[in-house]
């Protein structure tokens, strides 16, 4: 029974199939028992058997990702095969089939961008976005192995889904060897990739043996090529001798904690994430964020002690002609194109200021703060900046004629402005690399930025 079923499945019989199920209904149970399996999947998608394999994965949808005794997957198989249509089928009915790991934690996107069939690699993108973090066994993702294949087209069109997609630091991830793409581009001798790659990666990071590319490059000694070298060094590339040596994790760790790391580490344990917040709570906050920022901002236009008039200044003058006791001075007024200045001291000014202007960006940052995550509220960050550069405009305008103290106005905006940037970067730690509820240490190791995360209950390390 079932090598009839394996040539139902060569042949595409759908017919047959169910034939064999009125039969035995747990038929195909029975490939589901062993670990690795030919399934009728395996032999549909191989044989190019597309209605038969979607018929089977339909039915089965667990046998999309089991892997046979040689360590592929069904649609593996229709890969090496050249069945691209049956390809194109399966994953337009499981997308998640494109991540299935085959031997050597092998996905179906690298085996198409170690063949370089451009227009296949570019259907596996954008069916399924994820699949260009997954790596191999040896840490390689798609784009090593497109450059280590010289694979031009199909690293192109890595390139593009990756600067479309904003995820162009996958272009600084390395493999097992430390290698990132641009040393392998230039120990293989490619000058075209890497032209690509020259500007899209960290030039100067070093590999496991502390090799920059241009290291890389220099160690195959090719005779009268100095391409690759001059556009390299043309870069900002050097060797590895050329670099000022940097801390390791043990020195960091065994050295005593400076006063910035130490408070950065204490602003990090702080839950100050909005999150959790409920919708009612959230609504209250942005309601009283609001009225600080509206009222802090009338502040500013009508200060304690009011504000001069500006443009017109009262004289007194005698007037002898008038023999009324009441009106023994005429009242006149010069036309002056001063502007209005406070009333109040200039000192009381200062510290009104300082106190005013905190609350105020302080209140913008919440706002910016309390709303929905998204990347289309960055465009609600620049109103709201503009606001802030408007507030510092009118102190600079009504501060008193002291060159010195409008010159200071700014300080205190800046402050404000500093704080409101503190709490954006907990709402949005993809864009300043902060989060909540964690101690990190961050420094240079062997000139390449890498975060160190400790968190709590024992030592735990993350290279990022």
């Amino acid at each position: 029974m079932e090598r009839k079923l394996t040539e139902a499945a060569q042949s595409g019989d759908i017919n047959i199939l169910y034939e064999l199920l009125r039969l035995d209904p747990t038929l195909l149970d029975k490939f589901d028992k062993p670990s690795f399996m030919d399934t009728p999947l395996h032999t549909a998608a191989a044989a190019g058997s597309t209605h038969f394999a979607l018929e089977v994965l339909n039915l089965k949808p667990s046998f999309g990702i089991k892997l046979n005794p040689n360590g592929y997957t069904p649609l593996d198989l229709a890969l090496q095969n050249g069945r691209f249509q049956t390809v194109k089928r399966l994953i337009q009915q499981d997308p998640e089939l494109i991540r299935g790991k085959g031997r050597e934690r092998y996905t179906p996107l690298h085996h198409i961008a170690e063949v370089g069939n451009a227009d296949l690699l570019a259907d596996f993108l954008v069916t399924c976005p994820k699949s260009i973090q997954d790596l191999t066994i040896r840490g390689e993702t798609a784009v090593h192995i497109a450059v280590r294949n010289t694979k031009l087209g199909a690293l192109k069109v890595l390139l593009g889904w990756l600067h479309r997609t904003n995820n162009e630091q996958i272009l600084n991830r390395k493999d097992d060897n430390g290698d990132t793409v641009l040393h392998v581009a230039a120990s293989t001798n490619q000058l075209e990739v890497v032209r690509l790659l020259i500007n899209k990666v960290k030039i100067n990071e070093k590999n496991l043996e502390g090799l920059t590319c241009l290291d890389t490059f220099t160690g195959l000694a090719i005779a009268g090529d100095e391409k690759i070298a001059k556009a390299l060094r043309g870069a900002g590339a050097k060797t590895s001798s050329a670099l000022p040596p940097v801390d390791t994790l043990a020195d960091v760790l065994s050295s005593k904690e400076s006063l910035t790391r130490k408070a950065l580490r204490q602003m990090a344990q702080c839950d100050v994430g909005l999150d959790g917040l409920s919708s009612e709570m959230r609504n209250a906050l942005l309601v009283v964020a609001v009225l600080i920022a509206t009222a802090t901002y009338q502040a500013v236009l009508s200060p304690p002690g009011g504000i001069s008039s500006g443009g017109d200044t009262t004289l007194f003058f005698s007037n002898s002609s008038d023999i009324s006791p009441i009106s023994d001075f005429t009242r006149k007024t010069k036309i002056t194109d001063s502007t209005g200045k406070v009333q109040m001291g200039e000192t009381y000014f200062y510290v009104f200021i300082i106190l005013n202007t905190v609350a105020f960006a302080a209140s913008l940052g919440i706002i910016f703060s309390l709303l929905p995550t998204s990347r289309y509220n960055l465009l609600l960050f620049i109103p709201l900046l503009t606001l802030l550069m408007s507030y510092t405009f009118s102190i600079t305008i009504i501060a008193p004629h002291s060159r010195s103290l409008q010159v200071h106005a700014f300080y205190p905006v800046m402050i404000g402005f500093g704080f409101t940037m503190l709490i954006m970067r907990y709402k949005f730690p993809e864009f300043l690399e902060q989060a909540p509820n964690r101690c990190m240490i961050n420094f240079y190791k062997r000139d390449q930025m890498e975060r160190y995360v400790i968190r709590g209950g024992g030592a735990h390390v993350n290279q990022v």
